[in-house]
């Protein structure tokens, strides 16, 4: 007897999952029993969901990369310009400059500032082109002209510049520390020794260097001009390739910063000195930050309306923001004169809420910084450094907003050490099940160490104005509300990982995982949420799933520059495996594949080594660890005390043929195999339960249904001739062990006193008789006043879930489904659980529990038909 063709489909943990396929549907199975954790994409199975649709978006943008950059010029009695320093504007008439460009060689002060030209000595990009007049020179009070010390000066133009993407000021770095590997010198300078100036402004790629050995460099060149050595106002960088080219004196040494998907120039330092191309010796720049009080308070005096917030990092980048450029990851095209963008491309997007993620809190408060990711129902998962705070324990989570469970009992991983980042994982499981509305999924856990993703996302949390998206145009309001932030991050491999300063010497191992970006961030943009999901959405027979591959150790700025470290999942299934799996067992070794030797009734050996006969798996309550196939993925190797086999077991002849006939005749929808049953009253026929066809003279409904008195009707649901038609009962047979008061052997027959004619109105309903699997996604039938029966999509579940809410003992002749169109699930002996194959035959799986007290349940069970058969076949009309 051939059910339904089947496929074994083993993933990345080798859990298992029974599918059908026919025509190009694919159907998928559910075991009784919970022996995986990698069952999320069917536990919580989602229906389709509708594809997104991302927006684009685009304008015309011209080059501003450098909007910043200012050519220092000398203007000469025949009408030229010599243009011999570089400067940056900082605000809206003035430029910030080294100090030895006060005066050229000559003695003479530059008298003019160009911007928005990017060839000097060209007309071709004169368009965007401002040249303003020198109204001022202001060196530092302490510069001399026979030291390179305090080598800073301000340039206070005539007038403003006018505001444009290709003139705009940039933001000054005010942080002693500098941590970026990689700096850029802009200038027009010569591009080699004796060279000419180059007209076409260029940038090289620097590297800092720490000004000890940069003064190894110039005390054996005898420099005469740094006689006490280099200073902490200096900063030294060098080409990476060694070969460090003269740049533009005054022009700036500046870092790209992201924000709001835009990029902010921000000025580490001026260049003040360095040796020829070929020289291999580095470049001597003073630093922005040892002058910030004297740069504003002299713009101040001068005028500007500044303070000593006006470049705090994040008032800075937002004042310019509407004039920036757009960080390369939303670019979808770029041409000379046009640019396109696409917002779901951020690297960095604000959220409302993030699902899946929970913050952990002490009943003290001690500490306020953990967080974890929800797996199921009431089980969370966070690193281990977040299971105590001083040695006391988490009390609570919060989630979805305002939501507060308690914590029941804590796991943390026997291998974790305080302060080291190995096996940093630990379980946390709630007093009860989380209010989680519909149609909301736990995450589900990534089993694989490779992932098939190049990016994954992280969690963080920041300042709502430094992270909205701007289009152009698009003027900032501040904003210091607090968000949470979701990272796209680029995987990286243990050699390319770069973590932060105090964790740069840490030796990777097969349970981390490395994730950041290459630009670094605005700083304060965005701090990342410790124990938080590494996660993606991942999509499985087109349904969307949220999953978590690792869990946020460290990551300095959200990974922006300096990497995350985390927790790999996928390292710790088995321990994962020993604390959530209540019957947990090592069965790698007892899966067994194909033997294409193996037919249908050939003798086989199972997995375990017992005799068995191969039969198709509906036919066989294997357990699945000790599955082996035999020709193929619908015949299973059984063993023979298992194997329902319709020769042996003297199956009833209607019972046999259903599937093979009912697919050959010309059937209507399922209502044609199904009855309502009816009593006789005073007042007409009242109709109350669901029936199944199943022989000519039987039909199958729920003993609880039936009730105590005797049915007189039953009314076929078919259309066409058969339709209103009605037959007399003949009597009925409750099973013997039925109990109303446990809700257990809830099955009934009943005969009819006329025997029914097949046809394409009316045909039998087939008995599931798997006893170990139900497919995944069935439909519960009930009756509807304008319809004759309705449907409810419904998927199975374990019955270990249905025990957690269920007040009574969920048995093994039972089957747990759930509903995710609804919170709770009530039902009453009159609906039935039916599946219609791929290849047309419509299936009887279950039949429900009359359960009237089950307003707060989540879950609903019905009676498992395939554990009734041989009564069935025994009593059979």
């Amino acid at each position: 007897m051939e059910i339904f063709s089947v496929r074994a489909l083993f993933c990345i943990s080798l859990s298992f999952v029974l599918g059908a396929t026919q025509k190009g549907v694919s159907v998928q199975m559910f075991p009784n029993e919970r022996t995986t954790l990698d069952d999320c994409h069917l536990r919580f199975y989602k229906l389709l969901e509708e594809p997104e649709v991302k927006p684009a978006f685009g304008m015309p943008v011209p080059l501003k990369e450098f909007a910043h950059m200012g050519a220092i010029g000398w203007s000469q009695v025949n009408g030229t310009i010599l243009w011999q320093c570089g400067g940056t504007l900082i605000w809206n008439n003035f430029v910030l400059t080294a100090a030895h460009c006060a005066v050229d060689s000559s003695n003479q002060a530059p008298d003019v500032v160009r911007f928005g030209d990017i060839n000097l000595f060209s007309a071709d990009d004169d368009m965007y082109a401002q040249q303003l007049k020198i109204a001022e020179i202001i060196r530092h009070p302490e510069h001399k002209y026979a030291s390179y010390y305090h080598d800073i000066a301000l340039l206070r133009l005539e007038k403003n510049v006018r505001l444009h993407d290709t003139v705009a000021p940039a933001c000054l770095w005010l942080d002693d520390e500098i941590r970026f590997r990689k700096l850029e010198a802009t200038g027009w300078g010569k591009t080699g020794f004796a060279e000419e100036q180059t007209p076409i402004l260029l940038k090289v790629v620097l590297e800092p260097m720490p000004n000890d050995r940069c003064d190894e460099v110039y005390n054996q060149e005898n420099t005469r001009k740094l006689r006490h050595g280099l200073q902490d106002q200096h900063l030294c960088a060098v080409d990476d390739r060694m070969d460090t080219c003269e740049g533009d004196s005054g022009g700036p040494l500046q870092v790209k910063l992201m924000h709001n998907s835009k990029i902010t120039p921000f000025i580490v330092a001026i260049t003040s000195f360095g040796s020829a191309c070929g020289t291999s010796s580095p470049g001597v720049y003073t630093k922005v930050a040892p002058y910030h009080d004297w740069i504003v308070s002299t713009m101040r005096k001068k005028g500007a309306k500044v303070d000593e917030n006006t470049y705090n990092s994040t008032i800075c980048a937002l004042r310019y923001v509407h004039l920036r450029e757009y960080d390369d990851a939303v670019i979808t095209l770029k041409e000379v004169d046009f640019t396109s963008y696409n917002s779901d491309l951020m690297r960095i997007t604000v959220i409302n809420h993030e699902n899946h993620f929970v913050e952990i809190y002490w009943e003290n408060d001690t500490r306020d910084d953990c967080h974890g990711v929800i797996i199921d129902e009431d089980t969370v998962l966070t690193i281990a450094e977040c299971a105590d705070s001083k040695g006391v324990p988490p009390t609570y989570v919060t989630y979805l907003g305002e939501k507060a469970a308690p914590i029941g009992k804590i796991h943390v991983h026997p291998g974790f050490s305080r302060n080291q980042p190995y096996n940093n994982i630990a379980i946390l499981k709630m007093v009860e099940f989380l209010d989680l509305p519909i149609p909301f999924q736990p995450s589900c856990i990534w089993h694989d160490h490779d992932i098939p993703e190049t990016a994954l996302r992280a969690i963080g949390y920041g300042r709502t104005d430094i992270n909205e998206f701007f289009y152009d145009g698009d003027k900032a309001v501040l904003d210091a509300t607090p968000t949470l932030l979701t990272m796209s991050s680029t995987i990286f491999n243990e050699s390319s990982c770069v973590l932060p300063g105090k964790y740069s010497k840490m030796q990777l191992s097969r349970e981390h995982l490395c994730i950041g970006n290459d630009i670094f961030l605005v700083p304060d943009s965005c701090l990342l949420l410790l124990g938080s999901p590494v996660n993606e959405y991942k999509y499985v027979e087109d349904r969307k799933y949220h999953v978590t591959f690792a869990l946020s150790q460290f990551g300095r700025d959200c990974g922006f520059g300096e990497y995350i470290l985390a927790t790999r999942l996928s390292s710790h299934i088995e321990w994962m495996k020993s604390v959530l799996l209540s019957a947990y067992e090592d069965t790698v070794s007892a899966l067994t594949f194909f033997d294409p030797d193996l037919h249908e009734d050939s003798r086989c050996e199972t997995g375990t080594g017992t005799e068995g006969q191969c039969v198709p798996i509906a036919n066989c309550s294997v357990p699945w660890r000790q599955l082996k196939f035999c020709s193929s993925s619908k015949i299973v190797c059984c063993p023979l005390a298992l194997s329902y086999n319709p020769q042996r077991n003297s199956m009833h002849p209607e019972l046999l043929a259903c599937p093979q006939m009912v697919r050959k005749m010309k059937r209507s929808i399922p209502p044609a195999s199904m009855v309502i049953i009816g009593w006789s009253t005073k007042s007409g026929i009242k109709f109350r339960c669901l029936g199944s066809i199943i022989t000519k003279l039987t039909v199958v409904t729920s003993a609880s249904c039936l009730g105590r008195t005797v049915p007189q009707i039953v009314e076929l649901l078919g259309e066409g001739e058969s339709q209103n038609a009605r037959l007399v009962i003949d009597g009925i047979l409750k099973h013997p062990d039925y109990n109303s008061t446990h809700h257990t052997n809830d099955i009934a027959l009943v005969k009819l006193r006329i025997p029914l004619t097949w046809g394409e109105h009316v045909h039998p309903t087939c008995l599931w008789t798997n006893l170990t699997h139900v497919p995944l996604v069935m439909n519960m039938v009930f009756p509807d006043r304008e319809h004759p029966v309705a449907f409810e999509h419904v998927t199975a579940m374990y019955n270990s879930d249905c025990q957690r809410t269920h007040p009574l003992a969920v048995q093994s002749s039972q089957i747990c489904a759930r509903s995710y169109n609804r919170p709770f699930t009530c039902m009453t002996g009159i609906d039935q659980l039916r599946w219609d194959s791929p290849t047309g035959e419509s299936y009887l799986i279950g039949l429900a529990v009359n359960e009237p007290e089950c307003s707060e349940w989540r879950y609903m069970i019905f009676t498992r038909v395939s554990s009734f058969l041989d009564w069935i076949n025994a009593n059979v009309f």
